[in-house]
């Protein structure tokens, strides 16, 4: 595979050129997450998430729905490469049940040879399909479980693989504060170029606090495991008026810092959202390194 294609799939991955060659993690598309609404706040979302976008961070934050609800993100990002989730959930068996479909794609890259003469062009994609259920253990806590299948395609390559995530959220007996904790992507290593790489296996625990003047603070502390790091995000909300509202994060994550990664991680966040009746409309920006700036915006919906 030439230089090119190595890049490609260093962009698609999400991860580092030099990464890519050395066989580090792959599919870290998954650390992208969904919502704009998370974005906006940061990322710091495992304590207060209790959407459908609760899938991508805690999937224990399910258990707070009361009826059924969908959800699209869409996420512009760099060199033409796009982000796009679609959820829906609904109360069944005890608890609630969701399927959602994340998928990172770039419709047409230039291929080069050794030479650098032109070879064409590929496609490159990830897509991970997910399975959630959770359920109210107690009036104050909830479990989520959340099975994914993953897989990664680069011109004629092709990986696939699984992983698990396992969350739990908490409402303690202090007004407002809220607790939560997640181990994402638990499963084998993904083969890619027969080169087995290990997935982004991640434990995130975060605090989450409405006060009563129409703010709510949230803190995220995550252990990237194969990676050896810690990333600290946290991020405030305030409800101007019962249907808009302003957000603003932060996401400390210095290795993301200079743009080489997807997750436009180590910059200021920030962005707004609207709430009308059953449907919500939200959006979120942040600096992509020398790249630019990162968009997401994202639609929601609730129904009996």
């Amino acid at each position: 595979m030439s230089g090119r294609v190595l890049f490609a799939a260093a962009i698609l991955l999400a991860v580092p050129p030099s990464a890519a060659l050395a066989g580090g993690n792959t599919a870290a598309f998954l650390k992208l997450g969904s919502g704009a609404r998370a974005t906006g706040l940061g990322g710091a979302y495992t304590a207060v998430a209790g959407d459908i976008n609760a899938v991508s961070f805690n999937p224990a934050g399910l258990a707070c729905l009361k009826r059924s609800e969908a959800g699209f993100t869409r996420a512009e990002l760099v060199e033409s490469v796009s982000y796009n989730s679609l959820g829906y959930a609904r109360p069944a068996a005890g608890g609630n049940i969701a399927v959602a479909v994340n998928y990172l794609g770039q419709s047409s890259i230039e291929g080069r040879g050794a030479n650098r003469e032109v070879t064409g062009s590929f496609q490159a994609s990830d897509t991970a399909v997910n399975l959630a259920y959770a359920r109210s253990l107690t009036a104050r806590a909830g479990l989520g479980l959340n099975f994914k299948y993953i897989t990664s395609r680069i011109a004629d390559e092709s990986a696939a693989g699984w992983a698990v995530d396992a969350g739990w959220q908490y409402r303690t007996p202090v007004k407002g504060l809220g607790l939560g904790f997640a181990v994402q992507n638990l499963g084998p290593e993904m083969k890619f170029l027969e080169e087995g790489s290990s997935l982004p296996l991640t434990a995130r625990a975060g605090a989450g606090y409405a006060l009563p003047c129409n703010i709510l603070l949230s803190l995220d502390v995550s252990r990237e495991v194969n990676e050896r790091k810690n990333v600290v995000s946290f991020g405030g909300e305030y409800a101007v008026f019962s249907s808009v509202f302003l957000r603003a994060g932060y996401l400390n994550d210095t290795a993301a810092a200079g743009g080489s990664g997807l997750t436009g991680a180590g910059a200021l966040k920030a962005g707004f959202g609207f709430k009308l009746r059953d449907f919500s409309l939200d959006y979120a920006a942040a600096p992509f390194g020398d790249a630019g700036k990162a968009q997401r915006i994202s639609l929601g919906v609730r129904f009996q």
